[in-house]
């Protein structure tokens, strides 16, 4: 076990035109899958570059004891599994190639055989078999992001950082990828930070919420604690409710569009 997450008097952004100002967020324990919402362009990308060492930010990224911020991008790839909005290229390589590939850059020190069994383990969770042979090139968007997710879940790395895993797929695949995620991060204590539109998904499956907004934190806690009218006009500028369904899970109903969220000065 690697230990918690925890950022402290983080900012990050592009140049000099800030983004994301003095950010204090967790501990986030092992076992944690954690959404990072708010409305377009508010930094949930920024953020989740900027822990995996792919944006330059200030303050301290700590993952149990090490400082992230102070590694280099060589010392993180350990450490952190990171998956872009960009989709895989479309290669001549089949799946299971590509997944392969990918897994034996970083994990160089295990045998053929036990790379194999990782690389079918990961396969057989995302329920993409019956694609593992397909080359790239010939998959839609949806089964490419898939096999862009197989490559960094192969890794099983103590903290995983998702932008938009789920934006290329339909409604089956969607819950496929989240209660798989689920699943991984509960099962192995590790802890995925996943930048997610769909709001009522992330009330769904996610164990807390980081909602940013206005070049800063807005809110960070257990979804149905934070989640509220007064969070949804300050994030998203809507008139909102969160009510529960039958089975008991917190939803947003959105009634009418009201002000644009304040933006990053």
């Amino acid at each position: 076990m690697t230990g918690s997450l925890k950022l402290e008097d983080v900012s990050v952004g592009y140049g000099r035109k800030p983004v994301l100002n003095h950010l204090d967020i967790g501990p986030l324990p092992p076992g944690s899958l954690v959404a990072v919402v708010g409305s377009n362009a508010v930094g949930k990308s920024t953020l989740l570059k900027a822990i995996a060492g792919l944006r330059t930010s200030s303050g301290r990224i700590l993952l149990g004891d090490t400082d992230l911020s102070r590694l280099p991008l060589s010392g993180r790839v350990r450490l952190v599994g990171y998956l872009s909005q960009a989709l895989p290229q479309p290669t001549s390589l089949v799946a299971y190639e590509a997944v392969t590939s990918a897994f034996r850059a970083v994990r160089g020190d295990l045998s053929t055989a036990e790379a194999e069994r990782m690389v079918d383990e990961v396969f057989t969770a995302l329920d993409l078999r019956n694609i593992a042979l397909r080359r790239l090139s010939e998959m839609s968007g949806g089964q490419r992001q898939m096999v862009g997710l197989a490559q960094v879940l192969v890794r099983k790395p103590p903290l995983l950082l998702l932008d938009e895993p789920t934006s290329a797929l339909d409604l089956r695949w969607q819950l496929n990828v989240l209660e798989t995620v689920r699943t991984i991060t509960r099962d192995d204590k590790v802890i995925c930070l996943m930048a997610i539109h769909d709001i009522n998904l992330a009330l769904r499956f996610c164990d807390q919420l980081i909602v940013l907004g206005g070049g800063g934190l807005l809110a960070a806690g257990q979804p149905d604690v934070v989640m509220d009218a007064g969070l949804l006009r300050r994030a998203y500028g809507i008139e909102g409710r969160v009510e529960h369904c039958s089975r008991g899970f917190p939803i947003v109903l959105t009634d009418r569009a009201v002000a644009a969220p304040p933006m990053p000065q």
